[in-house]
């Protein structure tokens, strides 16, 4: 009898914890509602990474991301407020509330997940190598050589799983770069033999240099997946931010983005190779 009492009690009051987490999980404040009340939505970005974000010859923030950018902050009637970000602040700036999102041409990994949240995916492409003419046709061209990287990107990744699946073993000569140009300069000088990147963004610094190629083999490395980045656990935002995504889609705005950043006379072609996901109303 004693036993069925405690029991009763412990379950009276598990019951009574929960409803009082339950309470304060429905209190907690999105950061969706800060940023409407301020009226200025913070977003980070890159300026070195056309086509999807950098500065034009005024000073201006530019590319496919930006766009993104304004187009959200239109529909929440907020004002944009941009803010450079890197290769590395770009999610240290979310954790520490410097901005409330990174529209950074973030590819979406588990490794990433674990830091910060992602919207649904906005953008897909494949990971390749830009490399000297006549030097390489194919990846298989670049096993055993030193190659490099973006810091911190997911190509590095990508090109370790390509090496894998291959049957390539052992450690994978790999330069690491803070600085687009540096690794574009490397590979010009033949201090690489390639380096690995998003495609339209190979593509966007090669268009002007007649000694190299961009690697366009099917399906890449791997994959591209871009997602906006947000800090954890606020469903809130981030159901805020996945609808603001299909209405851009919805209305059309998506395609006249799309096109002019990556359509057939954009100066980084890349076809459609995904959309974003629209749910329908009910």
């Amino acid at each position: 009898m004693a036993a069925r009492i405690l029991l009763v009690v412990g379950l009276l009051l598990g019951g009574a914890s929960c409803a009082k987490a339950g309470e304060a999980n429905a209190g907690a404040q999105s950061l969706l509602d800060e940023i409407k009340k301020r009226g200025v939505l913070k977003v980070g970005s890159r300026v070195d990474n056309p086509p999807h974000s950098s500065f034009d010859e005024q000073g201006r923030w530019v590319g496919f991301d930006n766009d993104i950018a304004a187009a959200i902050a239109k529909r929440w009637g907020v004002k944009l407020e941009m803010v450079k970000v890197d290769e590395l602040t770009r999610i240290s700036f979310l954790q520490n509330g410097k901005v409330d999102l990174s529209v950074a041409s973030i590819s979406k990994t588990r490794k990433r997940g674990d830091q910060v949240d992602f919207s649904q995916t906005y953008f897909h492409s494949v990971q390749t190598f830009v490399v000297r003419k006549n030097t390489a046709t194919s990846y298989k061209d670049l096993v055993g050589k030193r190659v490099g990287a973006s810091r911190g990107s997911s190509s590095i990744g990508n090109w370790k799983a390509w090496l894998k699946r291959n049957g390539v073993t052992g450690d994978p000569e790999i330069e690491e770069f803070g600085d687009k140009r540096a690794a574009l300069a490397a590979v010009k000088q033949g201090a690489i033999a390639g380096w690995t990147e998003d495609y339209e963004v190979l593509a966007s610094y090669a268009r002007n240099e007649p000694d190299l190629t961009v690697l366009n083999v099917p399906g890449g490395t791997g994959v591209k997946l871009d997602g906006i980045a947000m800090r954890k656990n606020d469903s809130t935002l981030r159901n805020a931010v996945d609808l603001a995504l299909q209405d851009i889609m919805a209305s059309g705005e998506y395609d006249q983005m799309y096109d002019r950043w990556f359509g057939p006379s954009s100066t980084a072609p890349v076809p459609r190779q995904g959309s974003v996901e629209v749910w329908p109303n009910g």
